[in-house]
Formats: C-alpha cells, structure tokens, sequence
C-alpha cells in the first residue's frame, strides 16, 4: 500500500507539501456551470479557428434557458474564458482567437443582461407616478 503513488501523494510529509499550498493562477475558483468549467479547464488546446467557441456558446444557451437559476456565475465565467483567450499565444489553429473573445463578452453581457434581478418594487409610489394610487404592481417575469 505504501507503494502506490496515490496513497504517498495523500499522505506525504505535510512539510514537503507547503510550497504547494498556495494556489496557482490555473487552480483559482471556477465560475459558471459545469459546461462552463468543463470548457475552461480545456482553454489551453481550445481552438477557435473553425468556430468551435459558438458551439460552446450556443450549446450552453440551451443549457441556460432549460434552467436558469443554476446560471447565475455564468457572465462571469466567459468574461473569465474572454481573458485566457486574449491573453494566450497565437497559433495557426487560434486564428479567430479576437472573434472568440468578442462573443464570449458578448455573450457574458447577454447572460448578466437576462438574470438581472427584478426589483417586486417601484422606486416612486405608484400614486405619485399616476395620479391615483394604484393598489398593485404587476411586473413580468424573466425568460
């Protein structure tokens, strides 16, 4: 048992392993859903020549509109795909990298623009703004 890599690693000396506790610019906090993670842990080998990144957009829309609740780090997590893609080497296969990073913050947009919060409330009295109080408020939902 002692032998294998995996239990050594778990059970190493805890003075060997402080040079590794602080975390890496990589291993920071993910935000987004798990297809946003899944899409970020990939951003290295990600190519955006053949347009890949719309799928990841448009696939994610989906994912998004089925459940929005579960969404709401989701502008953050492609502002923070936007970054890695702007600031990574070019390649010939990461031609459209600058397309890549205009939809990715336009799409973080879009997401924060739709989950935004709806206030129940409005700001003045309703019997100020119309002249006659008005006993209720209706507000639509978003989709």
């Amino acid at each position: 048992m002692s032998d294998d890599p995996s239990y050594q690693h778990l059970h190493s000396n805890t003075t060997s392993d402080n040079s590794t506790t602080s975390p890496s610019t990589e291993q920071r906090k993910s935000y987004g859903c798990a297809y946003l993670q899944v899409v970020r842990s990939q951003m290295e080998d990600y190519p955006t020549t053949n347009g890949e990144y719309l799928d990841a957009i448009f696939t994610h829309r989906e994912i998004l509109y089925s459940y929005p609740a579960g969404h709401y780090e989701c502008a953050r997590a492609f502002s923070e795909i936007a970054y890695m893609l702007e600031k990574r080497a070019w390649r010939a296969d990461r031609e459209a990298d600058i397309e890549a990073v205009t939809a990715f913050r336009h799409e973080a947009w879009v997401i924060a623009s739709s989950l935004a919060p709806v206030p129940t409330k409005p700001n003045e009295p309703a019997s100020s703004v119309m002249g006659s109080g008005a006993p209720f408020v209706c507000t639509m939902p978003m989709m």
